[in-house]
């Protein structure tokens, strides 16, 4: 009866220790999902500031080489950021977003980053500066 009885607790001891085991796991996730939610964020306002600014900007202000660096960096960072984008227009008109499209957009966003980043050095080596 003793043995029953202290079986029966160890297994309780386990499931409780599971539980909130899990439940760490559950908040270290949760304030992952919020870190990359930011990031992600504001990684999509740095890209807008850029993108205004270069629209901004007159042809007469740059010559055709630099029109045509600019260009380039610009569609760089666009096709890089294209998931980013599509998750905002989503969001922004309250469509669902399955999880599959979360992930891809998640992991497009180091790179889209990486691609704002030489889009300012582009800006900064042809002197535009916000």
């Amino acid at each position: 009866m003793a043995v029953t009885q202290f079986t029966r607790l160890a297994s309780g001891l386990f499931i409780v220790s599971n539980v909130l085991l899990s439940g760490c796991s559950l908040m270290s996730d949760w304030w992952q999902q919020d870190e990359i939610a930011q990031y992600g964020e504001n990684v999509f306002r740095k890209q807008n500031v850029l993108t205004s600014q270069v629209m901004m900007l007159s042809e007469a202000d740059l010559s055709e080489h630099n029109q045509q660096r600019l260009q380039q960096a610009e569609a760089q960072m666009q096709a890089a950021c294209k998931l980013l984008n599509e998750y905002a227009t989503r969001e922004m008109d309250a469509e669902k977003i399955d999880l599959l499209f979360q992930k891809q957009v998640k992991d497009s966003i180091k790179g889209c980053d990486t691609s704002i980043q030489k889009m300012e050095a582009t800006l900064l080596e042809l002197g535009i500066e916000d």
